[in-house]
C-alpha cells in the first residue's frame, strides 16, 4: 500500500511538473505575441500620425504630387493595420477553433483566374503570371473563400520577393487531393528558415512590407480544412510552396 501510495504521489508530481512547464511556455509564448503585435501596430499606426499631421500642417506647403504621394502613404498604411487586425482575428478564430468553414462546389479553373487577377497589379513590370492546370474540369467541394485567401497570399508573397521570371500557380489531382503549387523565380528562402517560416510573425525580409501572420494563417486554414503546406526544399530558383487539399466525396 505504501508502495501504491508513493508510486501515486510520483505521478501526481510529475503531472503537476509537466503542466507547470506548459504554463509557463504558453506564458512566454503569450507574452511574445504581445510584443510583437505592439511593435507590429505601432510601425504603421506612428506613420499615419506622421504623414496625417504633415498634412494637416498649416505652415506647410506641398505640390500635388506631394501630397498625392503623402496621400499614397497613408492609405498603404492604413492598409497595412486593417490586414493586421483582421489577421489577428482570423488567427483568435482558427486556435480557438471557431472559425467557420462553408463548403460548396466551386470551379477550380475560374476560381484560380480570378484570383491571378486579382493579383495582377502586384507583380513587377515583366514578371509573368501563369496558371498551369489539368486539361479536365475540375470541381471541388471547398470553402472558396478561405481557398482564395490562401492562394492571394501565398501569391501576394511570391510577388514582394519576384522582381524577374516569372510567378506560376499550378494545380493537379494526386490520390485523394488536389495538389496546389506556387512557384517564383524571386530571391528564395534561406535554409535556416524553412522550419520557421510557418511561425506567426516570421518575415522572409525585415525591410519588406508585411505583417508576419500570413504563412501562418494559411498553414492553420489549411489544416484545418484537412490539407497541409510545405516548402519544396529541392527547388533551388528561387521558392516553391505546396499545400494540399482533400477531395472530399460528393
Amino acid at each position: 500500500t505504501r508502495r501504491q501510495h508513493a508510486k501515486h504521489l510520483k505521478v501526481e508530481k510529475e503531472a503537476a511538473e509537466k503542466a507547470r512547464r506548459q504554463a509557463e511556455k504558453a506564458d512566454k509564448l503569450k507574452s511574445a505575441f504581445l510584443q510583437n503585435l505592439s511593435h507590429e501596430i505601432r510601425t504603421p499606426l506612428n506613420a499615419i500620425i506622421g504623414f496625417n499631421d504633415l498634412l494637416n500642417d498649416a505652415d506647410a506647403e506641398f505640390s500635388e504630387e506631394e501630397r498625392s504621394e503623402l496621400l499614397g502613404h497613408l492609405h498603404t498604411n492604413t492598409n497595412l493595420l486593417l490586414t493586421l487586425v483582421n489577421d489577428v482575428l482570423d488567427l483568435s478564430k482558427l486556435e480557438s477553433g471557431n472559425y467557420n468553414i462553408s463548403l460548396t462546389n466551386v470551379v477550380l479553373p475560374e476560381l484560380c483566374q480570378s484570383t491571378l487577377a486579382g493579383v495582377a497589379h502586384r507583380v513587377a513590370e515583366g514578371v509573368r503570371l501563369e496558371l498551369k492546370q489539368p486539361d479536365t474540369e475540375i470541381i471541388l467541394n471547398t470553402d472558396a473563400q478561405r481557398l482564395q485567401q490562401i492562394l492571394t497570399n501565398l501569391l501576394v508573397n511570391a510577388c514582394k520577393y519576384t522582381s524577374q521570371g516569372s510567378i506560376t500557380l499550378a494545380y493537379e489531382i494526386a490520390g485523394h487531393s488536389i495538389i496546389f503549387s506556387v512557384t517564383d523565380t524571386g530571391s528564395g528562402i534561406d535554409k535556416e528558415k524553412d522550419e520557421l517560416i510557418f511561425q506567426r510573425f516570421e518575415k522572409l525580409n525585415e525591410f519588406v512590407q508585411g505583417t508576419g501572420l500570413g504563412l501562418a494563417i494559411c498553414k492553420l486554414t489549411i489544416q484545418y480544412m484537412g490539407g497541409d503546406i510545405w516548402i519544396d526544399k529541392n527547388y533551388k530558383n528561387g521558392a516553391r510552396f505546396i499545400f494540399s487539399h482533400p477531395i472530399k466525396k460528393q
